[in-house]
């Protein structure tokens, strides 16, 4: 099982710029970093459990470029990074996309895709990893580079993100669970508004929506259940769901029952597998390893293996993990 560890870290005083690479690189992966002024100071506090880490830093003057280059090297990461800023000032770069970002606004990229960080004063800031999978792979994708901080749920986001750094008393169960407490509040953040916006069709929408999230986990909930309970044909609710911008409700209910899985799966408990897809809804064990391989590409045993470190089971029919 995955061990929850704390560390600090504070630069070589004889090589101040090479122990900040050394410690970028092997806290996030290859990336290439450039020193514009001639005296250079960096420290962080880097919190972890497997691949869910937060990692508060202040540093100097300094530019960040991961380039395709860096990508090929072969880190394989294809995650996410969220990025607060706490203190100064910096300029980010992903796609066409370029931002300033300060505190109060809130830097959402793909780590898998080339980028540029900049800035030419002193900054602090906390970042954290968002493993693949762990949110909406569609919505991520189409996530514009800064997230609207107007929206009281990226703003409340930033605070629990910043709770999490800033508690003590962590134990590995603990902070698996609350880290993808704020991984499931990132994921509500990406939901784009929907095209359908006022009238009694959109309320029913929103209805259903609801409904998905909050019972998911309820084997009997299925698409024409869900109309019967918001007051329209199963045929008008995927209608409604098609002009709302969403995709059917039974794509959208299995989304959300694998979603629950997979968190489930990333925390440092010990999970047993049958059990788990039962409780997120699944009508049987091989229903649930079918659905979880068509999405993340591995069976739920494979993964956890691969979280923690193990060796993947042959079969990939765990029935503990």
């Amino acid at each position: 099982m995955a061990e929850y560890c704390a560390e600090e870290f504070a630069a070589d005083v004889e090589d101040p710029t090479g122990s900040w690479v050394t410690y970028v690189e092997a806290r996030q992966g290859s990336i290439g970093l450039s020193f514009p002024a001639d005296e250079f100071r960096s420290e962080a506090s880097a919190r972890d459990v497997g691949r869910l880490q937060t990692v508060r830093f202040s540093t100097g003057a300094i530019g960040y470029r991961r380039s395709a280059r860096h990508i090929r090297r072969g880190d394989g990461e294809n995650s996410h990074r969220l990025l607060i800023p706490l203190r100064g000032r910096f300029r980010i770069e992903q796609g066409d996309a370029r931002e300033f970002m300060q505190p109060g606004r809130v830097a959402f990229f793909h780590w898998g895709s080339p980028l540029a960080i900049t800035h030419d004063e002193e900054i602090s800031a906390l970042i954290l990893t968002v493993p693949e999978g762990m949110v909406d792979a569609t919505r991520a994708a189409k996530a514009p580079l800064a997230l609207d901080d107007r929206r009281p749920l990226v703003r409340g986001l930033v605070a629990q993100a910043r709770w999490l750094d800033e508690a003590d008393g962590w134990t590995a169960a603990d902070f698996s669970i609350a880290y993808t407490t704020v991984l499931a509040q990132l994921d509500g953040a990406l939901n784009p508004h929907p095209a359908i916006t006022t009238g009694r069709l959109a309320e029913q929408v929103e209805q259903a929506m609801a409904l998905i999230v909050e019972h998911a986990d309820d084997r009997e909930l299925t698409p024409a259940a869900i109309a019967s309970r918001v007051g329209m044909a199963e045929r008008t609710l995927y209608r409604a769901f098609e002009q709302a911008g969403y995709p059917a409700p039974g794509v959208v209910l299995r989304s959300a029952r694998l979603a629950r899985a997979h968190r489930r799966l990333c925390e440092a408990l010990p999970v047993d597998l049958t059990e788990l897809a039962r409780e997120t809804g699944f009508p049987s064990l091989r229903r649930f390893r079918e659905a979880y391989r068509e999405q993340y590409g591995r069976s739920p045993a494979e993964f956890r293996a691969e979280l923690l470190g193990e060796r993947v089971p042959r079969s990939g029919r765990a029935r503990r993990a």
